[in-house]
């Protein structure tokens, strides 16, 4: 269902436009690349692309697609992969950061990045906060996709005490239904450049998407650009 969902050949297009601009001669890591619907067509550029997924069966199935001989890709958790390799970019896109279920485990992944980027590489990280105006009783459901031959319908809870968002997303089909469940550990904008900053980064750039729209405070979702603290 990701690339059901995540089918969008011009945003793609922009995300990895962006990306290249910013990865100088490589290599590039990203972390969570899912099905390679990013780091795949970013390896078709030219550049060295590293991936991280903890999800065995995304992984196998970018391994089926064509230019995935490209792209190099281990399973397992991002705080614990380690390729031996310095990257001149270091990606997490989506909702890949949240997928660090703690405040101590994000922490724990920002620190680790200035050790493992070039002296003028850089991070980018792709946030969607949660707004807060879907929410009754921390919970709602939604539908998120419709078609004549499918539909996608979103439950969620939410956890305001750890900032952890459960969500069922529920793909209903001709053929059956499937469930894919999602959980992540959100934060602000806010929250985010405090702990960089504590693990030695420093804010660049921040849009409000790939295509480099201006953000406004507020904007609840944002791609931002760290770089190493002198």
């Amino acid at each position: 269902m990701f690339d059901v969902v995540n089918d969008d050949p011009t945003e793609v297009a922009a995300i990895v436009e962006f990306l290249r601009s910013r990865a100088g001669t490589g290599p590039v890591l990203e972390a969570g690349i899912g099905t390679g619907r990013i780091g795949i067509p970013l390896a078709g550029t030219g550049v060295e692309v590293f991936g991280v997924e903890v999800s065995r069966e995304m992984a196998n199935q970018l391994r089926t697609k064509p230019g995935a001989e490209k792209v190099t890709v281990e399973v397992g958790d991002m705080n614990e992969i380690d390729f031996g390799r310095k990257f001149s970019l270091v990606v997490l896109a989506q909702g890949t950061f949240g997928a660090l279920l703690s405040e101590p485990a994000q922490r724990t992944y920002l620190r680790r990045v200035p050790e493992i980027l070039t002296e003028d590489g850089r991070l980018v990280v792709e946030t969607m906060e949660v707004d807060d105006s879907r929410f009754t009783h921390d919970q709602y459901v939604a539908t998120s996709l419709l078609d004549v031959d499918h539909v996608v319908l979103s439950a969620a809870l939410r956890d305001p005490g750890h900032q952890v968002l459960s969500i069922q997303n529920v793909l209903l089909t001709a053929h059956g239904i499937q469930l894919y469940p999602v959980k992540f550990r959100y934060y602000t904008a806010g929250q985010l450049d405090e702990m960089a900053g504590d693990a030695g980064l420093r804010l660049l750039e921040r849009y409000s998407d790939w295509t480099e729209a201006d953000y406004a405070p507020g904007c609840l979702r944002h791609v931002s650009v760290y770089g190493t603290q002198d």
